[in-house]
């Protein structure tokens, strides 16, 4: 808000400058000259023809703003030629002399206040809506963040309340919830993953987001079936004017992306491949090999009017590891097909998105199968009315699954004194979940207090449960620069299907929830040049699924679920998708709490944030800590993320990221027997998670170099992740008597050099 203020104030610096403030006419003469009607139109961007909503069109005393598909409307405009001041957030203001009658179309040209690369703009909602604390991240923001890879989504793990991740693994882990509590929408289409195997690569490209808002915790009603937090993306609409095509190539993959008018709208597509394997097939690398890729395609369809969109999107991953003698191959893929028809009808809007999916997951070690897979038929609806104080909201979200399974291989082991089961080969099992809510926001006060409370009822149909959450959020703007945030709730989420396919016998899974609750405050500070934002959070958790295995497993054994590090901590990741492989019941509870904070500054053209979170996670349930409880396997308490970025020149841009993060906690051993039996020593383990790794330290550089053409713009960066090649601890391996200890060692140096082309 404080820049378009600005650019109207510049507006009608210019309008004077102009004379365009025009005499009122008399007697005849005014009659005919004030026969006035509405001037309409639409705001496009210059560069993508895109429709620019929010944008402020002003002529004299009469103003309007563009709605969500760029269109506007003046009334009271007057006839003959006036001049028109059009001013919008990431835009050069624009100054356009029209006539009422005939076609307007402003176009905006972006402000380029990197320039020439893309801008990262991350703003906490200051609007007093009644929501709960949230960073979002618009369509400007980006890709230019040090230790990104030239990826928008992979500045999520950047933000406050985000863990760091082992390995630079895919997930969030958001205010000490597993990754698998936190839900993924793309306009209102779940999604299951938000990065490729590894997390090189988040599942959509950059280029065709429109905005993404991250809520740690404490979300509305609206959203179901997960107890952390929430990660709302948004596609772009393509180019109305003309066909464009542009690329990316870097030492990791290549895209081609294309855009422009189609079928009465918009459409855009794109296609990513990863060459990670190919290069690895020509390394020699003895008897060992290995060929990780990544796949993703996306096709996008938009009306003119915007009201409806089409969307299809899909990702393939797979990784293949073996010997001379084994072979494990793992592949998981997925696709999305879906439909958004969005409507405004004077205080009312209207809002269906009916999609489709399939999901598939596999697991091959020489003859042992594990594949499962899923069809998901779901449909989310939302009316709301908008009143002069909030508005009045309710809405429906069904979702049915087909679930399969091929589990060729031997059951785990169960507790000592329970029938071992046999070998299944194939099954499936349906469900169908139904979830209803009611939201309501009530401004009062001179509208500078909010209050939003909501209810969400949900039936899940693997444990065929009924659920029903309230949750409340209040808000108040002290001043026109202080805003507090609290919010409190229950969230429920749904047993996992791969989880049930190893249930415990005659021990029902049940869905597990949590009581959330936070607090916070956000300053603006015009003298900072920025803002200071302090959120602290609480949550309790019940009914978490716990590994149920027989008492004689060595837990400190590297691999073992209460060991900690690497082993532990990669199978927070996989586990949604791949499944666990072990038995659990619905034993575990939970808490976490901790408090966030971040400070952003941006002078001119430079711009970088810093942020600490404080942050403990701890869980019971396990069969080693069933009385008391121990840290969570990704607690991390200490977490600090510092970064900037500058221009160097006119073409030239330079940025760094510095991150420092507690180790993870693991089990250390506490000495060692020999089993004359099986031939081995035997670790005996100390206090479960009593310890931790060494702590994580990073420094992450980037270098951006654009040459602007007629034909388009080129773009080379360079990324080099962990660029003082720290050997930062992620695991804990033993000799062979368990006498000595060493580090698995994380990702070293990392360079990713890529050239990108945009028209």
């Amino acid at each position: 808000m404080p820049r378009i203020v600005s650019y109207a104030l510049w507006g009608s610096l210019v309008l004077a400058t102009l004379g365009v403030a025009q005499a009122q006419p008399s007697g005849a003469s005014a009659a005919a000259e004030q026969n006035r009607d509405a001037l309409t139109g639409s705001v496009v961007d210059q560069g993508t023809g895109a429709p620019v909503p929010g944008a402020i069109v002003a002529t004299g005393s009469l103003e309007t703003t563009s709605g969500e598909d760029g269109r506007f409307e003046l009334s009271g405009a007057p006839s003959g030629w006036i001049d028109l001041v059009v001013v919008a957030d990431g835009y050069e203001p624009l100054v356009q002399r029209v006539r009422r009658g005939l076609p307007v179309r402003l176009p905006l040209t972006s402000s380029g206040e990197l320039g020439g690369s893309e801008l990262i703009t991350i703003e906490e909602k200051l609007k007093l809506d009644g929501q709960a604390a949230r960073y979002d991240v618009g369509r400007d923001v980006v890709r230019t963040l040090p230790g990104s890879g030239n990826d928008a989504l992979k500045s999520l793990q950047s933000l406050p309340g985000a863990a760091r991740v082992p390995f630079g693994l895919g997930g969030l882990v958001l205010r000490g919830f597993a990754p698998r509590d936190t839900n993924v929408f793309l306009d209102g289409i779940e999604v299951p993953i938000l990065y490729h195997f590894g997390g090189l690569a988040s599942f959509f490209p950059s280029t065709m987001i429109e905005s993404m808002e991250l809520v740690s915790s404490g979300y509305g009603s609206r959203y179901g079936r997960g107890q952390g937090g929430l990660v709302e993306l948004r596609s772009r609409s393509g180019r109305s004017d003309r066909w464009a095509v542009g690329s990316e190539v870097s030492l990791l993959d290549a895209s081609v992306r294309a855009e422009g008018p189609a079928g009465g709208g918009n459409v855009s597509l794109g296609i990513r491949r990863s060459f990670v394997d190919a290069v690895l097939a020509a390394v020699p690398t003895g008897d060992l090999t290995l060929a990780p890729r990544y796949l993703d395609s996306q096709l996008r369809w938009q009306s003119r009017s915007g009201k409806l969109t089409a969307l299809v999107f899909g990702a393939d991953d797979g990784i293949g590891l073996g010997t001379s003698s084994d072979r494990l191959d793992a592949r998981q893929s997925f696709v999305r097909a879906g439909l958004r028809y969005a409507e405004r009808r004077g205080d009312l809007e209207l809002s269906v998105v009916p999609w489709l999916g399939f999901d598939r997951s596999a697991i091959i070690a020489n003859e042992n199968r594990v594949i499962r897979s899923n069809v998901t038929a779901a449909t989310r609806a939302t009316v709301q009315r908008n009143l002069q104080h909030g508005f009045v909201a309710a809405g429906l979200d069904v979702q049915g699954n087909r679930y399969g399974y091929t589990l060729d291989s031997d059951p785990p082991e169960l507790p000592t004194g329970m029938m071992q089961p046999a070998r299944r080969v194939d099954g499936e099992r349906w469900a169908a979940d139904l979830g209803v809510w009611t939201e309501v926001l009530h401004r009062f006060a001179g509208d500078k207090l909010a209050i939003q409370p909501g209810l969400r009822g949900e039936r899940f149909g693997l444990t065929g449960e009924w659920v029903l959450d309230p949750r409340v959020t209040l808000r108040q703007q002290a001043t026109a620069n202080v805003a507090f945030t609290q919010s409190i709730g229950r969230y429920h989420q749904p047993a996992l299907a791969t989880a049930i396919d190893y249930q415990l016998p005659g021990e029902p899974f049940r869905a597990s929830s949590a009581w959330q609750a936070s607090a916070g405050v956000n300053v603006v500070s015009p003298m900072l040049g920025g803002d200071v934002t302090a959120n602290a959070f609480g949550a309790t958790l019940d009914d978490l699924p716990v590994d149920v295995v027989s008492g004689a497993t060595p837990v400190a054994s590297p691999g073992s679920p209460a060991s900690g590090g690497a082993a532990a901590a990669s199978r927070q990741f996989t586990e949604e998708q791949l499944g666990s492989y072990s038995y659990q019941a619905s034993r575990g509870r939970g808490r976490t709490y901790g408090v966030e904070t971040m400070v952003r500054r941006r002078v001119g053209q430079i711009q970088g944030w810093l942020s600490y979170t404080y942050s403990r996670s701890y869980r019971q349930g396990d069969p080693w800590a069933l009385e008391r409880y121990a840290p969570y396997v990704l607690d991390q308490p200490h977490v600090l993320t510092a970064l900037a970025t500058a221009p160097l020149g006119a073409r030239w841009r330079i940025g760094a990221r510095i991150r420092y993060a507690s180790g993870n906690p693991i089990t250390p051993t506490a000495g060692a027997f020999f089993d004359t039996g099986a031939q081995q020593y035997v670790p005996l383990s100390g206090r479960v998670l009593s310890e931790r790794l060494p702590a994580f330290v990073q420094l992450d550089v980037r270098v951006d170099r654009s040459w602007k053409r007629p034909w388009g713009t080129l773009k080379l960066f360079l990324d080099v992740q962990n660029v003082t090649n720290r050997v930062n601890p992620e695991g804990v391996s033993y000799n062979f008597d368990y006498s000595s200890r060493q580090y698995t060692r994380g990702l070293p140096i990392f360079p990713s050099l890529g050239l990108e082309y945009a028209p």
